[in-house]
Protein backbone atom coordinates (compact mmCIF):
# COMPACT_ATOMS: atom_id res chain seq x y z
CA UNK A 1 0.00 0.00 0.00
CA UNK A 2 1.44 3.39 -1.05
CA UNK A 3 1.62 6.17 1.50
CA UNK A 4 -0.05 9.39 0.40
CA UNK A 5 2.19 12.37 1.09
CA UNK A 6 0.50 15.44 2.52
CA UNK A 7 3.46 17.81 2.06
CA UNK A 8 5.19 18.72 -1.22
CA UNK A 9 8.57 20.30 -1.91
CA UNK A 10 8.96 23.44 -4.05
CA UNK A 11 10.58 21.27 -6.75
CA UNK A 12 7.54 18.98 -6.88
CA UNK A 13 5.12 21.93 -6.94
CA UNK A 14 7.14 23.66 -9.65
CA UNK A 15 7.15 20.54 -11.79
CA UNK A 16 3.41 20.06 -11.24
CA UNK A 17 2.57 23.69 -12.15
CA UNK A 18 5.20 24.01 -14.88
CA UNK A 19 7.06 26.89 -13.24
CA UNK A 20 10.44 27.30 -11.60
CA UNK A 21 10.96 26.12 -8.01
CA UNK A 22 12.56 29.53 -7.37
CA UNK A 23 9.19 31.13 -8.09
CA UNK A 24 7.57 28.85 -5.51
CA UNK A 25 10.23 29.79 -2.94
CA UNK A 26 9.65 33.47 -3.74
CA UNK A 27 5.91 33.07 -3.04
CA UNK A 28 6.77 31.35 0.25
CA UNK A 29 9.18 34.10 1.32
CA UNK A 30 6.65 36.79 0.40
CA UNK A 31 4.12 35.03 2.64
CA UNK A 32 1.63 34.33 -0.15
CA UNK A 33 2.06 30.55 0.10
CA UNK A 34 2.06 28.89 3.51
CA UNK A 35 4.90 26.47 4.16
CA UNK A 36 6.92 24.85 6.92
CA UNK A 37 10.69 24.70 6.98
CA UNK A 38 12.23 21.35 7.93
CA UNK A 39 16.01 20.99 8.05
CA UNK A 40 16.51 23.90 5.69
CA UNK A 41 13.97 22.91 3.05
CA UNK A 42 10.41 24.11 2.58
CA UNK A 43 7.36 21.85 2.52
CA UNK A 44 3.88 22.96 1.49
CA UNK A 45 0.69 21.18 2.59
CA UNK A 46 -1.62 20.12 -0.25
CA UNK A 47 -4.53 22.11 1.22
CA UNK A 48 -2.39 25.27 1.40
CA UNK A 49 -1.39 24.81 -2.24
CA UNK A 50 -5.06 24.42 -3.25
CA UNK A 51 -5.98 27.59 -1.30
CA UNK A 52 -3.11 29.48 -2.95
CA UNK A 53 -4.21 28.38 -6.43
CA UNK A 54 -7.83 29.28 -5.69
CA UNK A 55 -6.78 32.75 -4.48
CA UNK A 56 -4.83 33.32 -7.72
CA UNK A 57 -7.58 31.99 -9.97
CA UNK A 58 -8.36 34.28 -12.91
CA UNK A 59 -11.99 35.11 -13.65
CA UNK A 60 -12.83 35.79 -17.30
CA UNK A 61 -14.09 39.32 -16.57
CA UNK A 62 -11.04 40.37 -14.53
CA UNK A 63 -8.48 40.30 -17.33
CA UNK A 64 -8.55 40.60 -21.08
CA UNK A 65 -8.96 37.38 -22.95
CA UNK A 66 -5.97 36.31 -24.98
CA UNK A 67 -8.11 35.58 -28.06
CA UNK A 68 -9.17 39.21 -28.45
CA UNK A 69 -6.84 41.23 -30.62
CA UNK A 70 -6.34 44.83 -29.67
CA UNK A 71 -5.48 47.10 -32.57
CA UNK A 72 -3.28 49.98 -31.55
CA UNK A 73 -3.06 53.12 -33.66
CA UNK A 74 0.09 53.35 -35.75
CA UNK A 75 2.75 55.39 -33.99
CA UNK A 76 5.07 57.67 -35.88
CA UNK A 77 8.68 56.59 -35.89
CA UNK A 78 10.65 58.12 -32.99
CA UNK A 79 13.73 58.42 -35.22
CA UNK A 80 14.16 61.63 -37.19
CA UNK A 81 14.32 61.43 -40.96
CA UNK A 82 17.88 61.80 -42.30
CA UNK A 83 18.69 65.05 -44.10
CA UNK A 84 18.87 64.90 -47.88
CA UNK A 85 22.27 64.20 -49.44
CA UNK A 86 24.01 67.21 -50.94
CA UNK A 87 25.75 66.53 -54.23
CA UNK A 88 29.37 67.61 -54.41
CA UNK A 89 29.89 67.49 -50.64
CA UNK A 90 32.93 65.50 -49.46
CA UNK A 91 32.30 62.18 -47.73
CA UNK A 92 32.98 62.24 -44.02
CA UNK A 93 34.70 59.03 -42.96
CA UNK A 94 33.15 57.27 -39.97
CA UNK A 95 35.61 56.70 -37.14
CA UNK A 96 36.71 53.09 -36.75
CA UNK A 97 36.91 51.52 -33.33
CA UNK A 98 40.54 50.96 -32.36
CA UNK A 99 41.64 47.42 -31.67
CA UNK A 100 41.28 46.67 -27.97
CA UNK A 101 44.11 45.46 -25.83
CA UNK A 102 43.66 42.01 -24.33
CA UNK A 103 42.45 42.08 -20.74
CA UNK A 104 44.22 40.52 -17.84
CA UNK A 105 47.83 39.47 -17.42
CA UNK A 106 49.73 38.02 -20.37
CA UNK A 107 50.16 34.25 -20.39
CA UNK A 108 53.47 32.85 -19.26
CA UNK A 109 53.19 29.94 -21.66
CA UNK A 110 51.68 30.73 -25.07
CA UNK A 111 48.74 28.67 -26.24
CA UNK A 112 49.58 25.89 -28.74
CA UNK A 113 48.56 26.61 -32.29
Amino acid sequence: MAIQREYLSPNEIGEYLGISPFTIRRYIKLGELKAVKLLGSFRVHKNDLQAFLKAHQVVAGDEELENEEVTAPAKPSPLPTPPPRVSGAPEIPMPQNPQRRPRGRPRKVPLPM
